[in-house]
């Protein structure tokens, strides 16, 4: 059964198109990409991302999403374990005389054996007669040592307490015509790219916000977008996507809002 990778390479050559076309169309970096048609999914940020990336790359080829999705899950699922072969039971061979095996002495050993046990008890009872007739004396017990009452350690003078420091509030970022804030809601890959330079590329701690500032021009790349919440120049932009799904906003200079 053909892979995941093998079936969207296949369609993409079909349509004559390269992988980045499909960077350009789908804003997925061509190295996630090249990873899932090679089945080297290590090189994906995450799981949540890979099936996103799966689904936009089939929506861009015209396959069916799901679908495609659904050959990928099947080839992660662990096959079933193979049930151990039953043991052959050892075949049995019948004495091809009537004669009795020989016990090769072991009579004569069972016969020292049960002679050591009888001696055994009678040593046992001649003991116990003998400490039945002759008691142990009692040992006496010493007089309890005199109880010394402990003597209090002198009390510690009071430690005096340390001034409190004073908090010193952070500087504000310096003002440009572009700032863009992200809070990440959940595990999300982020790639920022201001004013032509790639300025950010990483997957942030879940709860951090981050700023980033430019002059023309900001384009990011968000690997699931339900997971970040954007705030450009302030005004916050909305739900920009479902869970998992791969989005790009661009912001220009004089602009109210960013662009897909």
């Amino acid at each position: 059964m053909p892979t995941v990778g093998e079936i969207l390479r296949a369609e993409r050559e079909k349509q004559g198109k390269t992988v980045k076309d499909i960077e350009r169309g789908t804003s997925i970096r061509a190295l996630y990409l090249q990873a899932i048609e090679d089945g080297r999914y290590e090189v994906l940020p995450g799981e949540v991302y890979l099936k996103g990336f799966i689904r936009n790359y089939a929506s861009f080829l015209g396959l069916n999403a799901q679908q495609t999705l659904a050959v990928y899950l099947e080839s992660q699922s662990p096959s079933p374990p193979q049930e151990p072969a039953a043991a052959k039971p050892a075949a049995t061979r019948s004495p091809a005389s009537g004669k009795q095996p020989d016990d090769g002495g072991k009579s004569s050993v069972g016969r020292w054996l049960i002679a050591l046990v009888v001696i055994a008890i009678a040593a046992g009872v001649a003991w116990a007669a003998m400490n039945y007739l002759n008691p142990p004396a009692a040992p006496k017990t010493p007089p309890p040592p005199a109880q010394v009452q402990p003597v209090p350690p002198p009390a510690a003078p009071p430690k005096a307490q340390a001034p409190t420091p004073t908090a010193t509030p952070a500087p504000a970022p310096a003002t440009r015509p572009i700032t863009v804030q992200a809070r990440y809601t959940a595990e999300c890959w982020m790639r920022v790219v201001a004013d032509g330079r790639e300025v950010y590329e990483g997957i942030p701690r879940l709860g951090e916000t981050l700023a980033w500032n430019a002059d023309r021009s900001m384009t990011l790349q968000i690997g699931n977008a339900a997971g970040v919440q954007l705030t450009y120049n302030g005004q916050p932009q909305g739900r920009l996507g479902g869970d998992g799904e791969v989005v790009s906003r661009t912001f220009t200079a004089g602009t109210a809002a960013g662009t897909q």
